[in-house]
């Protein structure tokens, strides 16, 4: 199984012209049922710890839940969610 970096990475760099198609869910508990979707073409950088999006916003990594494709599929689920 990968891990959630190695599977960002694999997305932000290997699919570079399909970005619009990818979606990050990550835990929030000021949205609607404790969940947001950030697109994925606002991801500029993922390092061990955090992701780094466009407006300066850093988001722990240890908060994505799971990565989604338009129309519903999920690419990557984090264990035990």
């Amino acid at each position: 199984m990968t891990t959630i970096r190695e599977e960002l990475n694999k997305i932000l760099w290997g699919h570079r012209d399909q970005l619009d198609e990818f979606y990050i869910a990550v835990e929030d508990r000021l949205a609607p049922a404790n969940r947001r979707l950030i697109p994925f073409t606002r991801v500029k950088r993922v390092d061990r710890h955090y992701i780094y999006l466009d407006d300066d916003t850093v988001i722990p990594i240890h908060r994505v839940r799971e990565v989604v494709k338009k129309g519903g599929g999920v690419v990557w689920k984090k264990p035990g969610s």
